[in-house]
């Protein structure tokens, strides 16, 4: 009874900080909207390797150019925790929502709430491992690349991408910052 309760609270604070309730901000940048390099770059989206995937060994964060370009266009980088994972089936669409937990952010930018929802689709490249790995995720640390994009509405949405968390990763995610900087400076 104890643990549906906390699940219900859970689910209650990060629906509404995921609808906007409390919180985050509205990037200093213009808001665009959802395409292009940018939706390549923040695709809803769970790297393999951050599942123990990486059959090759070959995931390589210090030269992945990709990484570094993810860092510099994030609205936010957080290190996050699994909190919950829920399944929404509507008709044969199976819809996933991760209920993520921030441990620490790496930008100081406050663009969510410390608890807040993502969503992976169907059409998401990541949906495969959240079929296989769902419940299991619970408790799986990540690095959360995030970026927020106006709607045809003028709303804001926000789009990501995990990583795995490791010293590797964080290690990486700060030179490319650290770059961002030095190269953004006249």
């Amino acid at each position: 009874m104890t643990r549906t309760l906390a699940t219900l609270a859970f689910a209650l604070a990060t629906g509404l900080a995921a609808c906007g309730g409390g919180g985050p901000s509205a990037p200093s940048r213009p808001m665009t909207p959802y395409g292009g390099r940018q939706a390549d770059l923040f695709d809803d989206s769970i790297e393999p390797a951050a599942v123990g995937l990486d059959f090759d060994k070959g995931y390589s964060p210090r030269v992945d150019k990709t990484l570094r370009e993810r860092a510099q266009m994030a609205d936010g980088l957080l290190r996050v925790r699994v909190a919950t994972v829920t399944a929404k089936t509507d008709g044969p669409e199976t819809t996933y929502q991760l209920g993520l937990h921030a441990v620490e952010n790496l930008t100081k930018k406050d663009v969510v709430p410390a608890d807040f929802t993502v969503h992976i689709h169907k059409q998401s490249e990541s949906h495969g491992i959240m079929k296989s790995f769902e419940s299991r995720l619970v408790g799986y640390g990540f690095v959360v690349f995030l970026r927020q994009f106006a709607t045809g509405t003028g709303e804001r949405e926000l789009h990501f991408h995990l990583a795995p968390d490791t010293k590797e990763v964080k290690s990486a995610v700060m030179d490319a910052l650290a770059l961002g900087e030095l190269s953004s400076k006249p």
